[in-house]
């Protein structure tokens, strides 16, 4: 396989070193992992549906060291796991001269994703489009301290603002196209995850979903990946 593919899955969890630790599961050849960001802010689900190999699973503690190691090797890679008695405790990732072996974590170490019960109705949709990923890093760049981004819509308008608060600041505001809108009050989510998320799935498009009661849904695929996030909405001063 193409070791930038297996790169392109990580980096949607990874989301910079923001997810260190992961389950991940092999089914019917779709390796798939759901994870929380070391924040709580994020809770996501990523699939990626054309990774060869029996079904297992096994868990990756140090993501950071797992991709540093994949930095050494060529651009076509082989993935093999290691068991002994049925327990997968390890995998080696090889070139045409050149192997890696990462070691694997026990489950028990790697703290669980909590369920999400049930989902509000989502009163904005907002389509991500290349154009708009584009504006919203370069928005985010441009106030690199800024801790979060609020969505609000009078029903016919919906902005996104970079660095919105209840006080005088420096901020952004730009227009989104919209799927549908209802009139809903800004909520806030974080600006820097939000950019992440959207820097790893550059090669993908989708929409942003967001309830007046506090959670986002981003949803963003292509042809081999999907992704899902959930954002928990930030409280602002």
């Amino acid at each position: 396989m193409k070791k930038e593919k297996l790169i392109n899955f990580v980096s949607k969890y990874f989301l910079a070193g923001n997810a260190e630790s992961v389950k991940l599961e092999v089914k019917d050849n779709v390796l798939s992992t759901k994870f929380i960001t070391a924040d709580q802010t994020v809770i996501g689900d990523i699939q990626f549906n054309d990774f060869k190999s029996p079904d297992i699973e096994f868990g990756v503690y140090t993501t950071g060291q797992f991709m540093k190691l994949l930095s050494a090797l060529d651009d076509t890679i082989t993935v093999n796991f290691n068991q002994v008695d049925g327990k997968v405790y390890s995998l080696t990732v090889g070139d045409s001269v050149t192997d890696a072996t990462y070691m694997l974590s026990d489950m028990s170490v790697i703290q669980q994703v909590p369920n999400l019960k049930s989902l509000p109705e989502f009163d904005v949709e907002i389509e991500l489009t290349k154009e708009f990923t584009s504006k919203f890093i370069k928005s985010k760049n441009a106030l690199p301290d800024a801790d979060n981004f609020a969505v609000e819509s009078n029903g016919t308008t919906t902005h996104i603002i970079i660095n919105h608060a209840n006080v005088s600041t420096n901020k952004i505001k730009f227009t989104a196209t919209t799927k549908r809108a209802v009139p809903m009050s800004p909520v806030c989510f974080s600006a820097k995850l939000f950019k992440e998320i959207l820097t790893a799935n550059s090669d993908c498009t989708g929409t942003l979903e967001v309830s007046s009661k506090g959670l986002g849904r981003v949803t963003l695929q292509n042809t081999e990946f999907k992704a899902t996030y959930y954002l928990v909405k930030l409280s602002i001063q």
